[in-house]
Order: structure tokens, then sequence, then C-alpha cells
């Protein structure tokens, strides 16, 4: 059970009183969860605690603002049920914080509207102009009774899981200190996509900020037993056509995708967001020795810039036939075992201004850029297949202690067709980390 500190509270702490507490065991962790009944708004907010807050002095909080379509139906047109989801999980992972579930559904206009809503986006409006389109505020939310639940709480001061600045401004408006704003990433996806543009663009949320280096996304698709493909290579599709259109999303959401030669040898691919609305990333190859053929979609397809990213070791007359067919030949530092240098490679993309990267694969490609640390996020879309023998995802990280396992700061798991997705945001690599 959670124990409450004692100490003292806003003046708004009037406004609220519980009505209810029980235990409430969840796949994510176990909470007590506490009803409260709201006499301004009259709706009945849920406070879900996890571990000993009191304990702490400034605890993990979300505000999560009700959304029954995200929450219950999983809809792909929002990032709620993520959110819901990614909160819980860092809060467990912490060992102790708090969720607030505010009856604040479409951002304060109610289900019957926000629906309405919808009607009018599927015909162009975005989520801003179809709230005013029908003469409704773009957000009505308030945070008094969040403030006043966390008063009685005992907490004055919190870090908040957020990308939206206004809660924390709301919050502090009635008397809870916010000491730090930790974003929340999203996984987009085709449908809510634009949607997400618009919270940043005209809503005011704030995504995390980039580093000198491009954040990495490592994404590819397994079986259930951890295969990218049989021991032959046979590897095209293992996951559903949900997901090809989930990594054709991931792609459309970053500036630029990597691979490793064998893949383009393998499988050919175009590395293109073609199933999607948006752009489609550069692409760069892995190619230490520019044994890439001439002939392969990346170099022919014209589809989207391509950046072969060699070294020394590649033959100069090689150097300059590719280049001749219209592709950037990047020579960078190699690894002692001939390879290029993963961290040059990140500096170059991240000075040309590339915020953010995606790796497909293949095997090897990945477990480089694991072992080197060198990842922010996993998303994993795990195939119901078996294959016992095979490709493994993930090969040696030379990791011989379970305490030295990755872990993960949040993670959540959701379904897309028959494939489950794994989306999780890595714990922070230590001060010595390349």
């Amino acid at each position: 059970m959670f124990r409450v500190a004692t100490e003292s509270k806003p003046a708004n702490i009037g406004r609220v009183r519980r009505v209810g507490k029980a235990r409430l065991p969840t796949r994510i962790g176990t909470f007590d969860a506490l009803a409260y009944a709201d006499s301004r708004s009259g709706t009945e907010p849920i406070a879900l605690v996890h571990g000993d807050i009191a304990g702490r002095d400034t605890p993990l909080v979300r505000l999560h603002s009700e959304c029954w379509t995200g929450d219950v139906l999983g809809s792909l047109r929002c990032d709620c049920g993520q959110q819901l989801s990614s909160a819980l999980t860092a809060i467990v992972a912490e060992g102790a914080g708090v969720l607030l579930y505010l009856r604040q559904e479409g951002r304060g206009i109610g289900l019957g509207n926000k629906l309405r809503a919808y009607a009018l986006q599927d015909t162009g409006l975005d989520t801003v102009a179809a709230n005013t389109a029908l003469g409704l505020p773009v957000d009505a939310r308030e945070y008094g009774a969040a403030a006043a639940i966390l008063a009685d709480l005992g907490l004055e001061r919190v870090r908040l899981m957020t990308n939206n600045p206004a809660k924390a401004t709301g919050l502090e408006a009635h008397g809870i200190r916010v000491s730090e704003r930790i974003p929340l990433p999203a996984l987009p996806n085709p449908v809510n996509r634009s949607y997400l543009e618009t919270k940043t663009t005209r809503l005011g949320h704030v995504q995390p900020r980039m580093a000198a280096r491009p954040s990495v996304t490592v994404h590819y698709a397994q079986t259930i037993d951890g295969r990218l493909a049989t021991r032959t290579g046979d590897s095209q599709w293992i996951s559903g056509q949900e997901s090809l259109v989930l990594a054709h999303t991931l792609r459309a959401s970053h500036a630029a995708v990597l691979v490793g030669a064998g893949t383009v040898a393998a499988d050919d691919p175009r590395l293109t967001a073609r199933l999607v609305e948006g752009p489609s990333p550069i692409r760069v190859i892995l190619d230490s020795r520019l044994r890439l053929s001439s002939s392969a979609n990346v170099v022919t397809d014209g589809a989207a810039p391509t950046i072969l990213a060699t070294t020394e070791l590649a033959p100069a007359d090689r150097r300059r036939e590719l280049m001749r067919q219209a592709v950037e030949v990047l020579v960078l530092p190699s690894t002692a075992d001939g390879r290029v240098h993963l961290g040059s490679l990140l500096d170059e993309l991240g000075a040309r201004g590339i915020a953010n990267l995606l790796v497909e694969g293949g095997a090897g490609v990945i477990t480089a850029m694991i072992r080197e640390r060198r990842v922010n996020r996993l998303v994993v879309s795990i195939a119901p297949l078996v294959l016992g023998s095979g490709i493994e995802a993930v090969g040696d990280l030379d990791i011989l202690r379970l305490r030295d396992a990755l872990s993960f700061r949040r993670a959540s798991f959701s379904q897309v067709g028959p494939d489950v997705i794994f989306d999780g945001v890595l714990g922070p690599w230590s001060e010595g980390d390349a």
C-alpha cells in the first residue's frame, strides 16, 4: 500500500474528496486506485498510485485525459492509449509514482462532440479546425482537480510526463510545482501521423530535443523465437501487411534510414515510405568495400537520396563509378576489423542536420548499434511464427550478467494485425559510452 506525505496543501484541496479505494493489479503492475468526486465538474477522476510516493522528493506523475476511443478500443486516430500504457510502465519501472485519470474526454468537449469532430477531420480538417468549425473550444481542459488530488496525496513537487507544457502551467497555477517535464514519444501510424504533427505545430506540444548526433531507432520484424530469417536467409515476409505499413510510417517520420549492404544484396529493398503519406527518408547504406550492385534499387530508382557509407578500403574506381550514378559516396574511418566506424557516421549525419535515424538491419548492423550503445529506441514487430534454427535478430552483446541486460525506461506492447509490436525507450547509457 502507498504512503502519503504530510505537507501543506493548496487552497483548492476542498474541491475533491475521496469516494472509494481499492488495490488494482494490472498486466503492467499493481496500483492503489483512489476514486475522487470533483465538486466543480461533477466527474470522478481516478488516482492510480504505485509504490511509496511519500519517500520520493519529486515523484513521477502523469495527468491522463480520458480517451474512450484510444484507451479502451485502441483507436489509431490518436496516441492516447499508447501514452497511457507507456506512462504506467514508466511509473512501475521507477518504483513509485502517480497517474491521474481525468474525465476530460476529447480535450474536454465530451465523447459525442469528439466523434462529430472526427467526422469533420475525415473531410480534411485538422483537430483544431474541426473543433472550431463546430463552435467548440480547441482545448477545454483545466487542471485544478488534478492539483487538488496531488495535494491530497501529499505532493507539492512532481516530475510530469507530458509533451504538453500547458499541463505543467496548469498544475503550477494551482500550487503544484513541476520540477521537470518528461516527454512521452508516440509511435506514429498512417492514421494519426497528421494529428501528431498538428499537436506540435498548432497546440504547442513539445517533442524531445535531439542531441548533436541523431536519435537512433532500431526497427525490425522477427518471429516469436527471435529469428529475422530462416537459416537459408528467407525473410520475406515474416510480418503481416499491417506491420509493413508501420515500417513505412516509421520511415516517413525519420530523416534517414540505414541498412547494411548485406540486406540490400539479399532483399534489394527500396527503403521508401510509399505505402503512407509523407516523405521518404534519406537512404544510408553501410558498405565498407562498396560491393553493392550498381543495379540495386537504392542506386537506380531515384526515389530518395542515397548515401553509401564506406571506408578507404573501397577501391577508388568503384567509388567513382557509383558517384556517376548520382549516389553520394561518403568515406569514413574504419574499425580494426574493417567496418565503417558507426560513431563517425553518426557524427557526420548529425552535422548535416539529420535529427533522427531509423536502423532496419541486418542482424550485424542491429547488433553493432546495440552493443556500441548507440540506440535510443527499439521497435520490434513480433510475428506469430516459430522457425527454430535461423538467423538471430540480435547477436552477442558481450553481456555476461543479467544485471547488465538492456533496460527500458518506458515500454509498451500493442497489436497491429496479427503481430505484436514492442516499443521501448532504452534507459540512459553511462557517461563513458561512445
